[in-house]
Protein backbone atom coordinates (compact mmCIF):
# COMPACT_ATOMS: atom_id res chain seq x y z
CA UNK A 1 0.00 0.00 0.00
CA UNK A 2 1.30 3.52 -0.77
CA UNK A 3 2.76 5.38 2.19
CA UNK A 4 0.89 8.06 4.11
CA UNK A 5 2.87 10.78 2.30
CA UNK A 6 1.39 9.67 -1.01
CA UNK A 7 -2.18 10.14 0.25
CA UNK A 8 -1.32 13.49 1.84
CA UNK A 9 -0.02 14.74 -1.50
CA UNK A 10 -2.96 13.29 -3.44
CA UNK A 11 -5.68 14.84 -1.28
CA UNK A 12 -3.88 18.18 -1.08
CA UNK A 13 -4.52 18.45 -4.83
CA UNK A 14 -8.25 17.99 -4.19
CA UNK A 15 -9.37 20.55 -1.60
CA UNK A 16 -12.52 19.82 0.36
CA UNK A 17 -14.93 22.36 -1.09
CA UNK A 18 -18.66 22.49 -1.69
CA UNK A 19 -17.97 22.08 -5.41
CA UNK A 20 -16.06 18.84 -4.85
CA UNK A 21 -18.77 17.37 -2.63
CA UNK A 22 -21.37 18.37 -5.22
CA UNK A 23 -19.49 16.33 -7.86
CA UNK A 24 -20.08 13.20 -5.81
CA UNK A 25 -23.84 13.68 -6.15
CA UNK A 26 -23.41 13.03 -9.87
CA UNK A 27 -21.40 9.83 -9.42
CA UNK A 28 -22.92 6.48 -10.31
CA UNK A 29 -22.11 5.26 -6.78
CA UNK A 30 -24.63 7.51 -5.06
CA UNK A 31 -27.76 5.67 -6.28
CA UNK A 32 -26.01 2.35 -5.65
CA UNK A 33 -25.38 3.27 -2.01
CA UNK A 34 -28.94 4.53 -1.55
CA UNK A 35 -30.36 1.39 -3.16
CA UNK A 36 -28.21 -0.76 -0.88
CA UNK A 37 -29.55 0.98 2.23
CA UNK A 38 -33.14 0.74 0.99
CA UNK A 39 -32.93 -2.82 -0.29
CA UNK A 40 -31.46 -4.36 2.83
CA UNK A 41 -33.74 -2.69 5.34
CA UNK A 42 -31.16 -0.40 6.89
CA UNK A 43 -33.68 2.02 8.37
CA UNK A 44 -33.19 4.35 11.28
CA UNK A 45 -30.37 4.47 13.82
CA UNK A 46 -27.75 3.27 11.34
CA UNK A 47 -24.18 3.35 12.60
CA UNK A 48 -22.04 3.83 9.52
CA UNK A 49 -18.28 3.55 9.07
CA UNK A 50 -16.42 4.50 5.93
CA UNK A 51 -13.06 2.71 5.91
CA UNK A 52 -10.60 4.78 3.87
CA UNK A 53 -12.69 7.96 3.61
CA UNK A 54 -10.11 10.41 2.21
CA UNK A 55 -11.33 13.97 2.97
CA UNK A 56 -14.78 12.64 3.82
CA UNK A 57 -16.72 13.54 0.67
CA UNK A 58 -19.21 10.68 1.13
CA UNK A 59 -19.50 11.27 4.87
CA UNK A 60 -20.49 14.89 4.33
CA UNK A 61 -22.84 14.01 1.50
CA UNK A 62 -24.76 11.54 3.68
CA UNK A 63 -24.58 13.57 6.89
CA UNK A 64 -28.12 14.94 6.35
CA UNK A 65 -29.70 11.50 5.82
CA UNK A 66 -32.10 10.97 8.72
CA UNK A 67 -31.47 7.23 8.72
CA UNK A 68 -27.80 7.73 9.68
CA UNK A 69 -27.63 7.93 13.47
CA UNK A 70 -23.83 7.93 13.66
CA UNK A 71 -21.32 8.42 10.86
CA UNK A 72 -17.54 8.16 11.08
CA UNK A 73 -14.82 8.18 8.44
CA UNK A 74 -11.39 6.68 8.98
CA UNK A 75 -8.28 7.48 6.99
CA UNK A 76 -4.53 7.48 7.53
CA UNK A 77 -3.98 10.78 5.71
CA UNK A 78 -3.65 14.27 7.19
CA UNK A 79 -6.52 15.30 4.88
CA UNK A 80 -8.79 14.59 7.86
CA UNK A 81 -7.54 17.86 9.33
CA UNK A 82 -9.13 19.61 6.36
CA UNK A 83 -12.32 17.62 6.93
CA UNK A 84 -12.42 18.80 10.54
CA UNK A 85 -11.92 22.42 9.44
CA UNK A 86 -14.75 22.06 6.91
CA UNK A 87 -17.01 20.59 9.58
CA UNK A 88 -16.23 23.46 11.97
CA UNK A 89 -16.65 26.13 9.27
CA UNK A 90 -20.13 24.88 8.40
CA UNK A 91 -21.05 24.22 12.05
CA UNK A 92 -21.88 20.57 11.45
CA UNK A 93 -22.46 18.18 14.34
CA UNK A 94 -21.54 15.17 12.18
CA UNK A 95 -19.85 13.26 10.65
CA UNK A 96 -16.99 12.26 12.91
CA UNK A 97 -13.48 11.40 11.77
CA UNK A 98 -10.67 9.26 13.12
CA UNK A 99 -7.11 9.19 11.83
CA UNK A 100 -6.12 5.53 11.87
CA UNK A 101 -4.93 2.54 9.87
CA UNK A 102 -7.90 0.55 8.58
CA UNK A 103 -6.02 -2.61 9.51
CA UNK A 104 -6.31 -1.51 13.15
CA UNK A 105 -9.63 0.30 13.45
CA UNK A 106 -9.95 2.14 16.80
CA UNK A 107 -13.43 0.91 17.72
CA UNK A 108 -15.00 -1.87 19.72
CA UNK A 109 -15.94 -4.99 17.72
CA UNK A 110 -19.45 -5.34 16.27
CA UNK A 111 -20.13 -1.62 16.53
CA UNK A 112 -21.45 -0.78 13.03
CA UNK A 113 -24.54 -1.63 10.98
CA UNK A 114 -23.12 -0.45 7.67
CA UNK A 115 -19.54 -0.22 6.38
CA UNK A 116 -18.45 1.21 3.06
CA UNK A 117 -14.98 0.95 1.57
CA UNK A 118 -14.79 2.64 -1.80
CA UNK A 119 -11.67 2.15 -3.89
CA UNK A 120 -9.49 0.96 -1.01
CA UNK A 121 -8.61 -2.75 -0.93
CA UNK A 122 -6.93 -2.65 -4.36
CA UNK A 123 -4.09 -0.77 -2.66
CA UNK A 124 -3.26 -3.76 -0.41
CA UNK A 125 -1.04 -6.70 -1.27
CA UNK A 126 -3.17 -8.77 1.12
CA UNK A 127 -6.71 -7.43 0.64
CA UNK A 128 -8.24 -10.02 2.96
CA UNK A 129 -6.63 -8.27 5.93
CA UNK A 130 -8.72 -5.07 5.69
CA UNK A 131 -11.79 -7.17 4.86
CA UNK A 132 -11.39 -9.22 8.03
CA UNK A 133 -10.94 -6.05 10.07
CA UNK A 134 -14.13 -4.60 8.61
CA UNK A 135 -15.91 -7.84 9.39
CA UNK A 136 -14.75 -7.53 13.00
CA UNK A 137 -16.35 -4.07 13.16
CA UNK A 138 -19.73 -5.15 11.71
CA UNK A 139 -22.59 -6.32 13.87
CA UNK A 140 -23.96 -9.76 12.95
CA UNK A 141 -26.26 -9.11 10.02
CA UNK A 142 -24.47 -5.85 9.23
CA UNK A 143 -23.88 -4.83 5.60
CA UNK A 144 -20.61 -4.21 3.77
CA UNK A 145 -20.62 -2.21 0.52
CA UNK A 146 -17.33 -2.53 -1.33
CA UNK A 147 -16.05 -1.35 -4.68
CA UNK A 148 -12.76 -1.60 -6.59
CA UNK A 149 -11.63 -0.92 -10.17
CA UNK A 150 -12.97 -3.61 -12.52
CA UNK A 151 -10.06 -5.72 -13.72
CA UNK A 152 -11.70 -6.30 -17.08
CA UNK A 153 -11.49 -2.58 -17.86
CA UNK A 154 -8.62 -1.29 -15.76
CA UNK A 155 -6.11 -3.85 -17.00
CA UNK A 156 -6.54 -2.27 -20.45
CA UNK A 157 -6.36 1.26 -19.07
CA UNK A 158 -3.18 0.73 -17.06
CA UNK A 159 -1.48 -0.90 -20.04
CA UNK A 160 -1.28 2.60 -21.53
CA UNK A 161 -1.64 4.77 -18.41
CA UNK A 162 0.12 2.95 -15.52
CA UNK A 163 -0.97 3.62 -11.93
CA UNK A 164 1.78 2.60 -9.54
CA UNK A 165 -0.18 2.76 -6.28
CA UNK A 166 -2.54 -0.11 -7.17
CA UNK A 167 -1.61 -3.65 -6.16
CA UNK A 168 -4.37 -5.38 -8.13
CA UNK A 169 -7.83 -5.08 -9.67
CA UNK A 170 -10.81 -7.37 -9.29
CA UNK A 171 -13.71 -8.53 -11.42
CA UNK A 172 -17.05 -8.76 -9.59
CA UNK A 173 -16.89 -12.55 -9.24
CA UNK A 174 -13.35 -12.31 -7.83
CA UNK A 175 -14.56 -9.96 -5.11
CA UNK A 176 -17.41 -12.35 -4.40
CA UNK A 177 -15.01 -15.26 -3.94
CA UNK A 178 -12.72 -13.22 -1.71
CA UNK A 179 -15.56 -12.18 0.58
CA UNK A 180 -16.90 -15.72 0.77
CA UNK A 181 -13.43 -16.85 1.83
CA UNK A 182 -13.72 -14.29 4.65
CA UNK A 183 -17.05 -15.93 5.62
CA UNK A 184 -19.36 -13.16 4.42
CA UNK A 185 -22.72 -13.90 2.85
CA UNK A 186 -22.55 -12.25 -0.56
CA UNK A 187 -25.87 -10.64 -1.50
CA UNK A 188 -24.97 -8.97 -4.81
CA UNK A 189 -21.98 -8.55 -7.10
CA UNK A 190 -21.90 -6.60 -10.34
CA UNK A 191 -20.15 -3.84 -12.32
CA UNK A 192 -21.21 -0.23 -12.86
CA UNK A 193 -20.01 2.82 -14.74
CA UNK A 194 -19.54 2.06 -18.45
CA UNK A 195 -19.46 5.79 -19.24
CA UNK A 196 -16.73 6.27 -16.62
CA UNK A 197 -14.58 3.72 -18.45
CA UNK A 198 -14.59 5.77 -21.64
CA UNK A 199 -14.34 9.13 -19.92
CA UNK A 200 -11.27 8.13 -17.92
CA UNK A 201 -9.41 7.34 -21.11
CA UNK A 202 -10.44 10.69 -22.60
CA UNK A 203 -9.47 12.57 -19.45
CA UNK A 204 -6.08 10.85 -19.48
CA UNK A 205 -5.53 11.90 -23.09
CA UNK A 206 -6.25 15.44 -21.96
CA UNK A 207 -3.88 15.18 -18.98
CA UNK A 208 -1.04 13.66 -20.98
CA UNK A 209 -1.41 16.10 -23.88
CA UNK A 210 -2.35 19.37 -22.26
CA UNK A 211 -0.65 21.41 -24.95
CA UNK A 212 -2.20 19.49 -27.82
CA UNK A 213 -5.74 20.72 -27.22
CA UNK A 214 -7.52 23.99 -26.60
CA UNK A 215 -8.19 23.33 -22.94
CA UNK A 216 -11.58 25.02 -22.64
CA UNK A 217 -12.95 23.55 -25.88
CA UNK A 218 -11.78 20.04 -25.04
CA UNK A 219 -13.23 20.25 -21.54
CA UNK A 220 -16.62 21.36 -22.86
CA UNK A 221 -16.58 18.57 -25.45
CA UNK A 222 -15.90 16.01 -22.72
CA UNK A 223 -18.94 17.18 -20.77
CA UNK A 224 -21.18 16.63 -23.80
CA UNK A 225 -19.63 13.21 -24.47
CA UNK A 226 -20.15 12.18 -20.83
CA UNK A 227 -23.86 13.04 -20.95
CA UNK A 228 -24.27 11.08 -24.19
CA UNK A 229 -22.42 8.01 -22.92
CA UNK A 230 -24.48 7.79 -19.72
CA UNK A 231 -27.46 6.76 -21.84
CA UNK A 232 -25.69 3.47 -22.61
CA UNK A 233 -24.85 2.59 -18.99
CA UNK A 234 -27.95 0.41 -18.36
CA UNK A 235 -27.06 -1.85 -21.31
CA UNK A 236 -23.27 -2.00 -21.04
CA UNK A 237 -22.53 -1.66 -17.31
CA UNK A 238 -22.64 -5.40 -16.60
CA UNK A 239 -19.83 -6.15 -19.04
CA UNK A 240 -17.85 -2.93 -19.34
CA UNK A 241 -18.51 -1.27 -15.98
CA UNK A 242 -15.69 0.87 -14.63
CA UNK A 243 -15.94 -0.52 -11.09
CA UNK A 244 -16.73 -3.84 -9.48
CA UNK A 245 -19.23 -3.69 -6.63
CA UNK A 246 -20.12 -6.27 -4.02
CA UNK A 247 -22.67 -6.12 -1.22
CA UNK A 248 -22.27 -8.64 1.57
CA UNK A 249 -23.69 -9.42 4.99
CA UNK A 250 -21.82 -10.50 8.07
CA UNK A 251 -23.10 -13.89 9.15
Amino acid sequence: MPKKEYWDELWNKNPLLEEEIKKYEDQYLLPELLNCINRYCLTGQIRWLEAGCGPGYWNFLFSADERIDFSVGVDISDCLLEAQRYKKKHKLSSPYFAKADILKLPFKPERFDFITSLGVIEHFKQPRLPLLEMKRMLKPGGILFLNTPNKGIWSLRTKYFPIDEYEDYYRPHELKEMLEQCDFEVLEYYARGFSNSIMTVLYNIYDYNQHSFLSRGYHLALNYIKKALKRFDPWLDHKYGFYSIVIARRK
